[in-house]
């Protein structure tokens, strides 16, 4: 991933070796984003080849981590002139509450949906086609409900300009 995203400056976070060995993942990585005194959006990428078992729900982890799942949806936004379907949470832990949004991919296809990108990867993997996919996600702490998502959004404005290969799913997708 690259340091900077538009207006966004970020820098790398250490992915350590236990868990890049729990997710099976041929590719994990973590950043933090600012943009002036915005507060920080961090992506996670998590990218497997020939490997269904490196993608589950971003909602296990929080979860493993003692985080309480408060709000689970599929929303749709607008970025860059196209709608996009993606998964929002809501978690909290320790009295600070964050808003996270991510979608999955399987060779090209986008999806919020985890049990979409499975099926696919199943077939694809039935047809005895390479199979790869990703797990993209974006999280803030949330403040204001209207500033998180408006914070979020411009970040995925910026990010699905410049990384159309991991573009959050259209409404037209899955």
């Amino acid at each position: 991933m690259p340091q900077d995203i538009g207006l966004w400056e970020g820098k790398s976070l250490e992915v350590d070796e236990k868990s890049q060995q729990v997710l099976e993942a041929d590719d994990v990585t973590l950043m933090e984003y600012r943009m002036g005194k915005e507060p920080p959006v961090w992506l996670a990428r998590v990218t497997g080849f020939d490997n269904r078992a490196t993608f589950h729900p971003p909602e296990l982890c929080y979860v493993g981590s003692h985080f309480e799942i408060i709000e689970r949806e599929i929303i749709t936004v607008m970025a860059n002139a196209k709608t996009h379907r993606l998964m929002r949470l809501v978690i909290a832990q320790k009295g600070e509450q964050f808003e996270s949004w991510y979608w999955f991919t399987a060779n090209g296809r986008v999806t919020p949906s985890y049990y979409a990108q499975q099926i696919w990867l199943v077939l694809d993997t039935l047809r005895r086609s390479p199979t790869s996919g990703m797990l993209v996600r974006i999280s803030t702490p949330l403040d204001d409900p209207h500033t998180t998502r408006r914070r979020l959004l411009a970040f995925l404005t910026s990010f699905d300009t410049q990384h159309p290969s991991t573009q959050a799913p259209s409404a037209h997708g899955a």
